[in-house]
């Protein structure tokens, strides 16, 4: 930025103050300005810029794809935990009408 020069004016406070200083304008930048002042560069996946500056940060869905069939073994695992999870209902089931 380019350097802009301001003067002050004299109080009996600040006597000894220069009567022009130089400002290179960083404190009159606010806070949200500084991500538009830095390098534009592409934001991280995910991350959505808007027209004012503000960053969103949305979910990064992955790549579909087409499911395979489960092999023999796969398909057998799928029925044992299957089974697991009928014994256990019924077994919760047994317990909650004993108990009442």
């Amino acid at each position: 930025m380019k350097k802009q020069p301001v003067t002050t004016t004299t109080t009996p406070s600040n006597k000894s103050a220069n009567s022009v200083h130089y400002s290179d304008g960083t404190e009159l930048i606010p806070s949200g300005i500084n991500s538009d002042l830095e390098d534009n560069d592409e934001l991280v996946k995910g991350y959505t810029e808007d027209d004012e500056g503000l960053i969103n940060n949305y979910a990064v869905e992955p790549a579909a794809y087409a499911a395979s069939y489960p092999n023999p073994r796969q398909q057998l695992r799928y029925l044992f935990w299957g089974a697991g999870a009928v014994v256990f209902i019924v077994t919760i089931l047994v317990i909650a009408f004993a108990v009442s």
